[in-house]
């Protein structure tokens, strides 16, 4: 009897442990997708509330407002790879990403606004003269840059942010490898973003588990495997 009630106190010991880790997991998610939101809060007052007087300017303040689209979810993905160590917690670990990410965050995400904005602009401008295939061409372009500066997400957090000319020469060496984690990322934003129109639950947890998604993509091609001593 003491044996059989030993072995169901262990059991329900392992089980209480794994469900707490379960909800741990799942409030950090929650919390990590919740500074996310909050740091790009004024793209949603945005387009809730302001009516641009025309397209183009439409374009050029939402090229503006997303400059730091790059640096949040950079903090992102290093908030939750970063707490699978524990010690910290998930707000103080985004915001410890967001210093470590910003600068280089920044310019790529400048780039990156550049390349877009003016990629819309040559859309509508291909749209009203009807060449068809010109505008897919320059929707392709928007893509490419789109995966490209999201593949060089996964790139800062591992090198802890790190200068702009060793981010790029890293996520140039890897693109190919990275583009497979950051296509899926956007895909998964994309979703979230597309039916929180219909019901809220994506925006819960959508945009943290794009960040876990590459995470688990890139971590193979970027953290080097150790050598097995003979």
């Amino acid at each position: 009897m003491k044996e059989s009630s030993r072995k169901k106190t262990s059991i329900e010991q392992v089980a209480d442990t794994s469900a707490r880790k379960t909800v741990d997991k799942v409030y950090n998610l929650i919390m990590a997708n919740a500074m996310f939101i909050l740091f790009n809060i004024h793209i949603l007052i945005f387009l809730l509330f302001f009516r641009p007087e025309s397209i183009g300017m439409y374009y050029l303040s939402m090229g503006l407002l997303s400059l730091n689209l790059l640096p949040s979810y950079t903090a992102l993905l290093y908030a939750i790879r970063a707490q699978k160590t524990g010690g910290k917690s998930v707000v103080r670990l985004f915001i410890e990403g967001y210093r470590k990410s910003v600068k280089t965050g920044l310019i790529i995400g400048v780039i990156g606004a550049l390349i877009i904005t003016f990629s819309m602009y040559n859309n509508l401008f291909f749209l009203i003269e009807g060449l068809e295939s010109a505008y897919r061409a320059s929707q392709m372009g928007i893509f490419f840059s789109l995966f490209a500066a999201v593949a060089a997400v996964p790139v800062m957090v591992h090198n802890d942010g790190g200068k702009f000319r060793e981010i790029f020469r890293k996520t140039k060496e890897n693109f190919f490898r990275l583009l497979l984690g950051a296509a899926l990322a956007v895909l998964i934003m994309g979703l979230c973003i597309f039916f929180a129109r219909y019901i809220v639950f994506p925006l819960i947890f959508g945009f943290g588990l794009a960040a876990m998604a590459q995470d688990a993509l890139s971590e193979k091609i970027l953290v080097p495997k150790r050598k097995v001593r003979k």
